[in-house]
């Protein structure tokens, strides 16, 4: 029942969080001393979590992450499964402010395969609308990774109960056996004493 009521949680907190996002936007981040050209957009979950989810994404399609000068960079990788043309990713994931944990403002920057990003010219939007559109759907791929994440948090915690549970039921045969044992023994000695009193009277 408790497990029935989590999920159902889980399910609504989902369905509330899938109408949260904003619309990706265009914009500019600031990576080794210089603005860059980004694709931007807020989404409604904390920092660890939304990178884990890009990381988990991007696994699938057999790209690694590695973490460049404060950004986590996904090399020569596909946006889509159909994408055409592979691309260097560099993503930035931020608290959207000090004081809110639980909301993060997501950048974008499309790299040309190998290309040092540091280099670009401010004015350099290589393919921002591809990154909009990709953010765009940032929303879905990260509540599903939540999802997926807090069934199997669920399902391990339910087999350490279950586990427990039969470790006590194992622990509580051996303890009923040991006191069967006790008693018999308590019986034993109860008669032999009867007896040996018997013996005293006569």
């Amino acid at each position: 029942m408790k497990t029935f009521i989590s999920l159902a949680f889980i399910l609504i907190l989902a369905n509330f969080k899938s109408f949260s996002q904003t619309e990706p936007i265009e914009g500019s981040i600031e990576y080794q001393k210089g603005e860059k050209r980004a694709a931007i957009v807020e989404v409604p979950f904390p920092p660890e979590l939304v990178e884990n989810a890009l990381k988990d994404h991007l696994a699938k399609g057999g790209v690694k992450e590695e973490r460049l000068k404060g950004m986590q960079v996904f090399k020569n990788a596909r946006l889509t499964p159909t994408d055409g043309e592979v691309a260097d990713l560099y993503f930035k994931v931020e608290k959207k402010s000090s004081k809110d944990d639980n909301n993060s403002v997501v950048y974008l920057i499309m790299g040309r395969p190998n290309e040092n990003v540091a280099l670009r010219t401010p004015d350099d939007a290589y393919r921002i609308q591809d990154a909009k559109s990709f953010l765009s759907t940032l929303n879905p791929q990260t509540q599903s990774y939540e999802l997926e994440r807090n069934i199997s948090i669920n399902d391990d915690n339910f087999k350490k109960s279950e586990r427990k549970l039969n470790d006590l039921r194992e622990d509580r045969k051996k303890l009923d056996k040991k006191i069967n044992e006790l008693e018999q023994d308590v019986n034993r000695l109860k008669s032999e004493k009867e007896t040996l009193i018997g013996k005293r009277v006569k």
